[in-house]
């Protein structure tokens, strides 16, 4: 929440003048508890102020209406609270929770609001039975952490959506803000009770499958070394060769396309496979799979995937096999660490495994030994081995895979390089060094 602001320096933020918001601050609409101050909750009473004027609303209906509870405004129960919120004190008491652990609480879910609704008590309510259940405050924080920053992305990605893919889309159509305001009005009058619904049942999907994985660590993976919280699992990454190149000479948006259509390939093929996207870092995907198997497998249909994608960068993809721990969403660890650091060992269009992972996939499996190496964090070599497979043209400029019949083609000694565009052909000719 920001710091409150004067009049003054309010109506320089909204590119007003002081005398056009007295008439609406006198009527409630602004700073509604009189203080004379105003913060961010008088520019979400701004908002919903001109997006009831395009619906035919003036001021004084709209100041009316709200009060006497005709007018619900989205996220009215916030923006304009009938009841006077409660204080962190007064929350604390009325649940019965300590108040230096609420504080930590609130903190750990990224609460920005000053006071607490009645509804927000049934929150605070569900954490202390969880916490009678046995839940230690460290544990505690931690889920509330997880839930915080969870909610916090899905909330953040879903206003940027409609603003981008409906706002910004229907005004670039030529359609007026007022225009625009009228045909979103529907979606956001039934916005939250949607959302609500659409949250709860993927939230109970996702359960589900937690709850089948958790039988797994009880009933059958019960000797997993590693310590408290220590699970088996097999991590795979995933890394965009030349991602760095592509940013700086097709620009930002070029990039994230690239990693949309890669993430497009990933998500099927993680779920036919019983595995799961853990995060995004930058140009690279982490997975989890609880089978060495079924990330190998994955791994191999991501690249027969990615074959028939013409112009995506190269994939390059490692694979480890071992003890992690699973802790606030995520998994850390050695297993985790060695499985980015054999990722670095691949090529374009190869899959590096460890021997914990070719150990697990029988006598059939088709892997060539890449030998010892010495990984970067690792306290003793590793033997890698390489999934065998066909392998790929690459264009040496761009570093994209090459679909035959290739854009341009050079004869470079008793090789023939592929080009998948005439311009990555005189890339690479500028950027190639001239004899002396």
């Amino acid at each position: 929440m920001r710091t409150s602001m004067s009049l003054e320096e309010f109506a320089e933020l909204v590119q007003m003048q002081p005398a056009e918001l007295d008439e609406v601050v006198a009527l409630g609409v602004l700073d509604p508890a009189g203080e004379g101050s105003f913060d961010d909750f008088d520019l979400l009473r701004l908002m919903a102020l001109r997006h009831y004027e395009a619906l035919g609303y003036d001021v004084e209906r709209f100041a009316r209406e709200v009060k006497s509870g005709e007018l619900e405004p989205f996220l009215g129960e916030y923006i304009f609270p009938r009841e006077e919120p409660l204080t962190v004190e007064e929350a604390a008491e009325r649940v019965g929770v300590d108040r230096g652990l609420l504080n930590e609480m609130l903190i750990a879910l990224g609460w920005t609001r000053r006071g607490f609704l009645p509804e927000d008590l049934r929150m605070l309510e569900g954490f202390k039975t969880i916490a009678e259940a046995g839940m230690p405050p460290e544990g505690s924080l931690e889920g509330a952490r997880v839930l915080g920053d969870t909610l916090r992305r899905l909330a953040e990605a879903l206003v940027r959506l409609v603003h981008v893919h409906i706002h910004e889309r229907l005004m670039e159509e030529g359609l007026s803000e007022d225009e625009v305001t009228r045909r979103i009005h529907p979606l956001q009058e039934a916005a939250l009770p949607l959302l609500d619904r659409i949250v709860e049942r993927v939230f109970h999907g996702h359960f589900l499958q937690a709850d089948i994985e958790d039988a797994y660590v009880h009933l059958v993976d019960t000797d997993v070394v590693g310590g408290r919280g220590s699970v088996d699992a097999t991590i795979v990454f995933i890394d965009v060769e030349s991602f760095t190149t592509l940013t700086e000479t097709e620009g930002d948006q070029a990039a994230i396309d690239v990693m949309t259509r890669v993430d497009t390939l990933v998500r099927p093929l993680a779920l036919h496979h019983d595995g799961k996207v853990v995060k995004h870092i930058g140009d690279a995907l982490m997975l989890a799979f609880r089978r060495a198997e079924d990330g190998v497998g994955f791994a191999r249909g991501l690249h027969e995937a990615a074959r028939s994608e013409a112009g995506l960068p190269g994939l390059r993809v490692g694979i480890h096999r071992g003890p992690a721990i699973y802790h606030a969403g995520d998994y850390i660890g050695t297993t985790v660490n060695l499985a980015s650091r054999v990722t670095s060992t691949a090529a374009a269009g190869q899959i590096v495994l460890t021997e914990s992972v070719a150990e697990n996939l029988g006598d059939g499996a088709q892997i060539e030994p890449l030998g010892v190496r010495m990984l970067r964090g690792s306290e003793r070599p590793a033997q890698l081995y390489r999934l065998a497979a066909q392998e790929e043209r690459r264009d040496p400029a761009c570093g994209r895979t090459v679909a035959p019949p290739p854009a341009a083609r050079l004869r470079q000694g008793d090789e023939e390089l592929w080009f998948w565009s005439e311009e990555c052909l005189r890339t690479f000719l500028t950027s190639a060094p001239t004899a002396a």
